[in-house]
């Protein structure tokens, strides 16, 4: 779906509020094409244009429809309330009510942080890795002594210990004893020191680049036995 399609003008142009139903929707798309279709007499020379920018904003919408079961800036639909007592024709409520054009611009601009704002909670929360009772937990990597000093690092690079890669990027979604993942992010490690590594965009770590610079390599202790 395209980015910058203005919904708010696409009902405007079917002469539609945004709570119409989907059969209505197509109707008045099929009747605002055949307005449009260039083959008809006394339509304006820019008609071609506005129908293939109608085309795309029902495209968009029918995409939006498919992948929510709703069409934009409709509500989502909920379970019937209990019935309750009955109401006089004078006190129902209209079933399709017109939104002003602004209002629908400030809750689909809603609705958009909102969601920017739930999928950034979902990338920075630390996912528990799955475990059956009764199992124990994977092994992490070993962890060798190494003087407080040495742990006030900025980034982490080649040869940083366990504990480093812990102080710099808190304790890893899951792994095992060689390896480490933060997410679609991970660390490797030989001999309790890091080897390699990869930060991802969406869960960077601590380090000045993405991966390993390829001119450096890290030579593991003379007494690694992996």
């Amino acid at each position: 779906m395209a980015a910058d399609t203005d919904f708010v003008a696409l009902y405007q142009e079917l002469g539609l509020a945004s709570g119409c139903t989907l059969e209505a929707f197509r109707q008045a798309y099929r009747k605002r094409v055949g307005l449009l279709h260039p083959d008809r007499q006394g339509v304006p020379g820019n008609a071609a244009n506005d129908l293939q920018r109608l085309n795309a904003m029902y495209a968009a919408a029918m995409e939006f429809h498919r992948r929510h079961g709703r069409l934009p800036g409709a509500t989502q639909t909920h379970a019937a309330p209990a019935p309750g007592p009955a109401h006089s024709p004078k006190e129902a409520m209209p079933a399709n009510l017109h939104v002003p054009p602004r209002i629908n611009r400030w809750l689909l601009a809603l609705l958009a942080i909102l969601l920017v704002g739930f999928l950034i909670q979902s990338m920075l929360t630390p996912i528990e890795p799955a475990t059956t009772p009764g199992t124990p937990a994977a092994p992490m990597a070993r962890t060798p002594a190494v003087a407080p000093s040495t742990l006030a690092l900025r980034v982490m690079t080649l040869g940083s210990t366990a504990q480093q890669v812990r102080e710099l990027n808190g304790e890893p979604v899951s792994g095992w004893e060689q390896r480490w993942e933060y997410g679609p992010s991970f660390v490797e490690f030989r001999c309790g020191l890091v080897v390699d590594w990869y930060s991802s965009p969406l869960r960077p770590l601590r380090t000045d680049t993405e991966r390993p610079p390829a001119s450096t390599t890290q030579v593991p202790p003379k007494n690694c036995k992996e």
